[in-house]
């Protein structure tokens, strides 16, 4: 690495033989005639020692040197005085010269004392390096930790929450049967009950509720059912209906409301019915846990035009939960990254939807302002020919 001198020298012969003297030991040269030339310089981190006249026309080294270590606190400072000012050398030792040196300089002691500034400031950068360096590797082992123990939580979470599906899998084939056979009995009682009877009414809201049972016992299994990515022909509408199906008892324990529009003529798309049901169970449950206080759950599913002559299908996913800053707003589908209290979220809910919508070939917006509620749309294409092609190659 370069080592740059300043000479600053109102004499020109003097500044000249400085430059030769120096440049010839492989030093590069710099020069300046006055205090003004000086303070006029922008370039200062280059410096790494001045060669500084005790006297100038427009200042004395006392004066000049404050502004020296403060416009160039890395470059050392060496006085050229004569044998009338060594007083004015030692007062400018006080304020943070390095060395001086007699006029007439003679090579061998200019060579000798700029050698030793030289080799102070190399050990020193080699110690602000190595200083660096271990700085650089703290924050690096620090992030690595802190990934580490954040993985570590986000693996144990999965595996609880594997551990609950698992269960509650178990839990609705266990629920089939019965159900099944308090369905079949009730038939057979509502059958040889007059439609005049009193009791009907009663057995009738019975026999409604364990076929609302039912239905969410099967919707139970097909969420928690691992198989493999298979793509067909999806109504997005009847879809999010049975995830609202899903998730009734989730909102209603939150104080959540739910209100949807969904328009008459939506258009099918073409998707893994598995994973569009995991991206519209996260967004529900993501909204209900943002509505602290309770609150209202708005579901849109329209059709729209993602692009010239590209038709499609949105489905907007509006709470009025607490928002999100505008600070991590970008960041809030990055993978474990999370605004939820620790241990409350995995931080993979949206990477995971992200993802997946992006495989459909469509994309997610959300759009929040702090405490007043968040937004998640869905844009997905409807079935085409280029999707069914796109989306079986990503299998």
């Amino acid at each position: 690495m370069p080592f740059t001198v300043l000479v600053i020298d109102d004499d020109a012969d003097t500044r000249e033989n400085l430059w030769d003297i120096l440049e010839m030991d492989g030093y590069t040269v710099e020069t300046a005639g006055s205090a003004a030339e000086v303070l006029d310089r922008s370039d200062w981190d280059r410096i790494d020692a001045i060669l500084l006249d005790r006297r100038l026309p427009d200042a004395t080294a006392e004066s000049l040197l404050p502004h020296l270590k403060r416009l160039a606190p890395q470059a050392e400072v060496l006085i050229v005085t004569g044998y009338a000012d060594v007083q004015g050398a030692i007062a400018a030792f006080r304020l943070g010269a390095a060395d001086y040196i007699i006029k007439p300089i003679e090579a061998a002691e200019l060579r000798a004392r700029l050698g030793r500034i030289a080799e102070s400031t190399a050990g020193r950068r080699e110690l602000q390096a190595a200083h660096a360096a271990r700085e650089r590797a703290l924050v690096d082992l620090r992030a690595k930790s802190e990934e580490l123990r954040a993985t570590t939580q986000q693996l144990w979470l999965a595996a609880r929450l594997a551990g609950v599906g698992e269960l509650a899998a178990s839990i609705a084939h266990e629920l089939n049967n019965p159900l099944g056979i308090v369905h079949l009995r009730l038939e057979s009682i509502l059958s040889h009950t007059p439609k005049d009877d009193s009791r009907r009414s009663a057995l009738e809201v019975i026999d409604h509720e364990v076929e609302r049972m039912a239905r969410l016992v099967a919707n139970l299994l097909q969420f928690s059912r691992p198989g493999r990515d298979q793509v067909s022909t999806v109504d997005v509408t009847d879809e999010v209906m049975r995830t609202i199906e899903l998730t009734e008892h989730y909102f209603r324990h939150r104080g959540v409301g739910v209100q949807s529009d969904f328009h008459p003529s939506v258009p099918d798309i073409f998707a893994d019915r598995q994973q569009l049901r995991q991206v519209l169970l996260n967004l529900f449950t993501n909204a209900a846990d943002a509505m602290v206080e309770g609150g209202t759950l708005k579901l849109g599913v329209h059709p729209v035009e993602l692009s010239a002559d590209k038709p499609g299908v949105v489905i907007a996913v509006a709470d009025t939960g607490v928002g999100i800053a505008a600070e991590h707003l970008a960041r809030v589908t990055d993978p474990f990254f999370s605004t939820k209290d620790e241990g409350k979220g995995t931080g993979l809910g949206l990477a995971i939807c992200r993802r997946i919508v992006e495989q459909h070939h469509g994309r997610l917006e959300i759009a929040s302002t702090l405490g007043i509620g968040t937004t998640v749309r869905v844009l997905l294409p409807v079935k085409n020919e280029e999707n069914v092609v796109g989306l079986q190659n990503n299998d």
